[in-house]
């Protein structure tokens, strides 16, 4: 039900009649946030700024969003319903207004607009009322006459955000210099957007990245894919936007059209081959120490140094006029874990930007201290929202929820002087001067109001004028940017016009004129041809990104002069983003056209362009493909040939059988006379994937010479056992015996069934080390027969039993052979695998570990112990694989948390790391993560390598909720062993190993 706007006073201290709010926990032993009265004084900040106090509870609770009205006034959410959201009681979320009415800088009137709403996480304001983003709705309340009263109930403007998502929800709308409502969404929230009553087929799909809604075409799209939890955007000076983002790198240029690293899954589009990565050239924690241990000990000086943590909420590009400008421009964001706000100095590099870390901003000096969003506003001071609670977002529970706090703070600089008026009382042309005003929340409140009256049929002919002058005028860039977004808010903008503003000197004038002229319709014949003329000559590689975001929205038939212009640049090879947008431009147009993409792969001066190219003509059609593609390797130089070469090779891997074209044999002769080492080898590649017997014999050569690097012979072993060729066994046999590829060619053995691999394998077991030998029990557990031969061994203890882990024994137990599981109960055991057992065991290793282990745990010995037993799978301070979840970040001090992960992996698992089981059709089983999958090929990725399998082999596929950790892992170890290795996992920071032992 609404609250129809109930009017309070404020009064600091006393609780206001009707504010009683959803249950806090119960007290327990975690300290209270700083007094109000006490929290603004104990922040740190640099010289001359300061920090007042402007609201705090009991007058506001929960403070997860906010936006600024014309009126200066801020407007809040108060979030009640997380961490339930929609699987539990309503929660009763509000929007609240508060205004400092007599300009202390304290908060003393307060109104309630709208009660009753659940998991509202974001809002602004615009058009007549209020945009809640309220999951599975944006939400639209109408109050056009501006009493602060609902005109009527909330408005569903989209739905279909995923409601199960539960930390990962749509956030951060920002109106945008291009008109638009932007905002951010998770990567748990796997959601399908549009108008209600949109079909599922003309829905919008995205999870993690960036959205834009127009509020008046009412149309949804993406602006950019990827990332983890962007929860924070806003927009610099020259009107680009950046995100930013939890756990993977914190900061993103959202260049439209973008496709960015993701924390896990795969992008939508499976031919984008690579994702564009972070705009900062850091991240804001000490990686040789975890950002866990900042509640429990605090910010030691390496984290202080490096900012604080992981987690980021809220973004703030600061453009305001009370500021110094030395501060102007740069990134701010609320640094959850740090209790700080961190700042980036955003630098312009080649195409796009780097971010480079400066000093942290503020440092909140309190536990509780958990900011979400910071904004400027009329007076150029930056107001701060705390959600004033501990733990981290995801981990509360509805017990742990502090919901009696919240604070909101004001940050400035100097002395101030409050701003007291109303800009939607000014009339039009003092909107339009408002285009010149230093504080861009100026600028942009009154952009946004001209744009109202504009969409209401509101004359603003006299507006146009006077933007068109100011377009027109020797202003700053800066200056015609706002003038040229304004006159696209309110429709004065034309084709033509946008074509003139071509020709503009300053680059970031003519790269928004690109954008504008194919954001809405396609743009003409002539406008084309003018753009394809500045993507061939525009000095600029900024204006060439933007025509590369351009392509994106331009129908497939009309981008070629564009696309064929922009890939002709050799300058911009080294420029990522560029060369990745234009990939992601040209992508569509392979299929629409192979014979005009083979073309451009010889002329285009972009390495990456000619590998992606040719892998996208080889994925639409292989036979087509490699008739159009394989002439052109002798007429190409050696740098072309390899680009060529590449693609193709990476193209079919995962094809089981790829016919041998007709004239290879001279083609394969050719290249392999070149005087280019990587093209002969390319060359090679490539012929085995056709079963070419010469290749094969290259390849065999290659990695049984004494004189080849070693490399070049893992590269040859590699491709050798990915097509499971014959005649590498006798080879493999032999490097049994070579400690430099012996691994490797235990692993690779795994692929064949011939019977005498075990025993050659078992012969060497008593003398190989820990790591060959964990190789080989995995090898033999792959196949029921070898199975067998191992089970064997362990029986007559060739094998100790301790090799044999949970993990091996129930790969065996999965081959159903009731013999086999006879067998291995015998010579092995049974599987533990009562809750009872597992209790059991945490007491045991709980009492050892504590009894005694700070008097003779030594963390150097440790290490050894983890580079056996954990490093191949576990990243831990900088170093080690990726198969399982990093450790530097997780609460390794904790040591129930640890037994609980290790005697126990199974019992929560995310979903990146779940056990996928693949049987395969020559009787193998084999258990990992699937990394990628395509139409031709799964890749797995198991405890000890990364699998390629093509689609005719696969037999089944089962993904369960076993963890890929095996269990077991300290019954292999001695009791000093397991002491040493948790004191070096709790270790804050790196240490040396023990002497002699590395």
């Amino acid at each position: 039900m609404l609250s129809w706007g109930r009017l309070a006073i404020l009064r600091t201290g006393v609780v206001i009649a009707g504010m009683a709010v959803g249950t806090s926990r119960a007290e327990d032993a975690q300290p209270r946030p700083l007094p109000l009265a006490e929290s603004a004084q104990k922040m740190t900040l640099p010289e001359g700024y300061k920090a007042t106090l402007f609201a705090g509870e009991p007058d506001v609770h929960q403070p997860i969003a906010f936006t600024i009205d014309p009126k200066g006034r801020l407007w809040i959410v108060e979030c009640y319903s997380y961490p339930i959201w929609l699987n539990g009681p309503r929660q009763k979320d509000r929007v609240i207004i508060l205004e400092d009415t007599d300009g202390d800088g304290r908060a003393d009137q307060r109104k309630v607009f709208y009660e009753g709403g659940t998991s509202l996480t974001g809002i602004t304001l615009g058009f007549g009322g209020v945009w809640l983003a309220a999951t599975p709705n944006l939400l639209f309340i109408p109050d056009a006459d501006g009493d602060d009263t609902p005109d009527g109930p909330p408005v569903v403007k989209l739905d279909g955000w995923d409601e199960k998502a539960q930390h990962n929800m749509f956030n951060a709308l920002n109106w945008g210099p291009d008109g638009w409502l932007w905002g951010c969404n998770g990567i748990l929230s796997n959601s399908r957007v549009g108008k209600p009553g949109t079909p599922d087929q003309k829905r919008t799909a995205l999870n993690c990245g960036v959205w834009r809604y127009h509020p008046t075409r009412e149309v949804v799209e993406v602006v950019a894919h990827g990332t983890t939890n962007p929860w924070g955007l806003d927009f610099d000076e020259r009107g680009e936007a950046f995100i930013t983002n939890c756990v993977i790198p914190h900061l993103f240029h959202a260049v439209p059209g973008a496709r960015f690293q993701r924390m896990f899954g795969q992008d939508f589009n499976p031919f984008s081959y690579e994702l564009m990565p972070t705009c900062a050239d850091h991240v804001h924690w000490d990686t040789t120490q975890k950002w866990s241990d900042i509640r429990r000990i605090g910010v030691t000086r390496t984290t202080d140094e490096a900012g604080g943590g992981h987690a980021h909420v809220g973004a703030m590009i600061y453009l305001g006029d009370n500021w110094p400008d030395a501060m102007r421009g740069s990134a701010y964001t609320c640094n959850i874990h740090g209790h700080r706000v961190n700042r980036d100095k955003l630098e312009r590099v080649k195409s796009g930007y780097v971010a480079r870390h400066e000093k942290d901003f503020l440092l909140a000096n309190d536990t509780w201290f958990r900011g979400l969003e910071l904004k400027y506003g009329p007076d150029g001071g930056v107001y701060l929202t705390d959600w004033s609670d501990i733990g981290e977002c995801h981990e509360n529970d509805a017990d742990n929820a502090h919901r009696e706090n919240g604070r909101i703070y004001k940050i400035t600089y100097g002395d101030t002087k409050p701003t007291k008026r109303d800009l939607a009382l000014l009339n039009d042309g003092e909107l339009v001067d408002l285009q010149s005003h230093k504080n861009e929340w100026q600028v942009r409140t009154a952009r946004r109001l001209l744009q109202e009256r504009a969409t209401s049929g509101k004359d603003v002919s006299a507006a146009r004028s006077q933007l068109e002058a100011l377009l027109s005028s020797d202003s700053p860039p800066a200056r015609k940017l706002r003038a040229l977004w304004t006159l696209n808010a309110i429709s004065g903008l034309t084709e033509g016009s946008l074509t003139a503003v071509l020709g503009e000197a300053h680059e970031d004038v003519r790269s928004w004129a690109v954008r504008l002229l194919v954001d809405a319709n396609t743009p003409s014949a002539g406008a084309l041809t003018r753009l394809a003329e500045l993507a061939k000559s525009d000095p600029s590689p900024k204006v060439r990104l933007t025509l590369a975001s351009a392509l994106q929205r331009l129908p497939v038939e009309t981008r070629w002069p564009i696309a064929e212009a922009l890939a002709a640049h050799a300058e911009d090879a080294e420029d990522t983003p560029l060369v990745l947008m234009t990939w992601y431009g040209i992508e569509p147009l392979v299929s629409a056209d192979r014979a005009r993409a083979a073309s451009l792969v010889e002329r285009a001066a972009i390495p990456k362009l000619r590998q992606f190219l040719t892998r996208r003509i080889i994925a639409a059609d292989v036979e087509q493909g490699l008739a159009v593609l394989l002439p052109k390797t002798e007429t190409a130089d050696d740098t072309t040939r390899r680009d060529l070469l590449a693609g193709m090779h990476e193209a079919l891997r995962g094809h089981k059988q790829v016919p041998i074209p007709a004239s290879w044999a001279k083609r394969f002769d050719l290249l392999s006379r070149s005087k280019d080492a990587s093209v002969r080898e390319q060359a090679a590649m490539l012929g085995l994937l056709f079963g070419d017997s010469k290749a094969v014999k290259t390849l065999l050569v290659t990695l049984g010479s004494k004189t080849a690097d070693s490399g070049e012979r893992r590269r040859a072993l590699d491709a050798l056992a990915e097509r499971r060729v014959a005649e590498l066994v006798p080879a493999l046999q032999r490097l049994l015996d070579d400690s430099a590829l012996r691994s490797p060619a235990i692993r690779a053995l795994g692929a064949y069934g011939d019977p005498a691999i075990p025993p050659s394998l078992l012969e060497r077991y008593p003398t190989l080390s820990e790591a060959d030998r964990d190789d080989v029990v995995a090898t033999l557990a792959l196949r029921p027969a070898s199975a067998k031969v191992l089970l064997e061994a362990v029986r007559s203890k060739v094998v100790p039993r301790r090799d044999i882990s949970a993990t091996v024994a129930r790969q065996i137990l999965a081959f159903n052979d009731m013999e086999l599981s006879k067998q291995l109960e015998s010579a092995w055991g049974t599987l533990r695998g009562t809750s009872a057992d597992k209790v059991a065991l945490m007491t045991k290793y709980k009492a050892a570990l504590t009894a005694d282990a700070g008097r003779t745990a030594d963390p150097s010995r440790g290490r050894l112990v983890f580079n056996k037993t954990c490093l191949q799978c576990h990243k831990l301070f900088s170093a080690g694989g990726d198969v399982g979840p990093e450790l530097t970040g997780s609460d390794r001090a904790n040591t129930d948390y640890i037994l609980e992960n290790v005697l126990d992996p199974g019992a929560a698992v995310g979903r990146d790391f779940q056990l996928t089981t693949i049987a395969t059709t020559d009787g193998r089983l084999l258990n990992g993560i699937i990394r990628e999958q395509n139409e031709a090929s799964i890749t797995l990725q198991t405890a000890n390598e990364r699998l390629i399998l093509p689609r005719e082999d696969v037999e089944e596929v089962k993904v369960s909720n076993a963890s890929m950790m095996p269990e077991g892992l300290l019954d292999k170890l001695s009791p000093e062993e397991v002491r040493d290795l948790f004191s070096y996992l709790s270790a804050p920071a790196q240490v040396q190993p023990a002497e002699g032992q590395e």
